[in-house]
């Protein structure tokens, strides 16, 4: 790793880091033909380092860091801070409730109405 790319915030490290994993994968000719690019440029943006010793991929994700903005996948979802909050405190209340992994079964369910049992049965581990 060069001296620059230590100096860089551990967000833009982990960007660069994603950026070149996707790009040591993918079809890097594919990549560049679908943007318009000759797939030699494209390799040059990749591999050839500038003066201050990263290439252009690696600029680009140090300012987008600069900017405060950030590189994710495109399958992750986005989930607002507070809602995120709310469940695991939600999920902690629940969870403080339970004395052993049975209680997350239950196998009577006659008090709700409803005339199938759920979970597992004691009398099945025989």
């Amino acid at each position: 790793m060069s001296k620059v790319l230590n100096e860089l915030s551990a967000s833009a490290r982990n960007s660069i880091s994603r950026v070149m994993r996707v790009l040591a994968t993918t079809n890097n000719a594919q990549i560049a033909e679908s943007i318009g690019l000759d797939p030699t440029t494209f390799s040059r943006m990749k591999n050839d380092k500038k003066s201050n010793g990263l290439s252009d991929f690696e600029n680009t994700c140090a300012a987008l860091d600069a900017m405060g903005l950030k590189i994710v996948p495109k399958k992750y979802k986005l989930i607002h801070k507070e809602k995120l909050a709310a469940l695991l405190a939600m999920a902690k209340g629940y969870m403080g409730r339970l004395n052993s992994v049975d209680d997350l079964f239950q196998d009577d369910i006659d008090d709700f109405g409803i005339d199938i049992e759920l979970g597992y049965n004691e009398k099945e581990k025989a």
